[in-house]
């Protein structure tokens, strides 16, 4: 039973820990160490458009190009923008993963999908907040000196109607492989962070982190 309970606890942990980042699938055979060429096919913005509270980041699949470059720059890789001709079709190679992979290879193709690039609009209905004020008294001292003590006045205040932002990430990078067009890499990203409309910081964060992943 305790170690029925013990493996309880670690899935559990290894659960909030899966949560707390990307998450990624790599080909068990692929080696990418020798990586150093990435050829950009297709970024897909799934939801270009404003919907109820969500408010779509502008020029998004630009702005993730961006980033990519800049990533890209600073992990010692060279990126190309090849989405005129889009996803690379396979070439019909007909040896295995398995036996081709033996050699890491130095290209590999990326196709991306942004689920969401914007943010969140949310409202903060009025309300009451508690607060404290200080009023100063005039006192004597026994022996007749004046002097002034502060006396805590609790009251409540009005705080209208607010709105607050958070940015909102949400993107999976697909990475294939050029001869066989087969699924060598996944990664799943969501970032969301609150009093936030830009988008920037996530965008370098993610990039960074996923060609980071890539290459470990």
């Amino acid at each position: 039973m305790k170690r029925i309970i013990l493996l309880a606890l670690t899935l559990c942990l290894f659960c909030l820990s899966a949560a707390a980042g990307p998450k990624l699938y790599r080909h068990p055979e692929y080696d990418f160490t020798n990586l150093r060429n990435i050829k950009v096919t297709v970024i897909n913005n799934t939801h270009p458009e404003n919907s109820g509270n969500f408010h779509a980041e502008a020029m998004a699949e630009e702005k993730m190009l961006s980033a990519l470059y800049s990533a890209a720059g600073k992990a010692g890789l060279i990126l190309t923008d090849e989405r005129a001709g889009g996803p690379i079709a396979p070439t019909g190679e007909q040896e295995s993963l398995l036996q081709r992979n033996k050699k890491a290879p130095k290209t590999a193709e990326v196709r991306i999908i942004i689920n969401y690039l914007g943010y969140r609009r949310y409202k903060v209905p009025g309300h009451y907040e508690q607060k404290t004020e200080y009023f100063k008294e005039k006192r004597k001292d026994q022996w007749g000196k004046e002097y002034y003590v502060e006396i805590p006045i609790p009251t409540q205040v009005w705080v209208p109607d607010a709105y607050h932002n958070n940015a909102l990430m949400d993107v999976i990078y697909n990475v294939h492989d050029l001869e066989t067009a087969a699924v060598i890499a996944n990664v799943m990203d969501r970032r969301e962070r609150e009093y936030e409309e830009d988008t920037s910081g996530m965008l370098g964060r993610s990039t960074k982190d996923f060609l980071k992943a890539l290459k470990k």
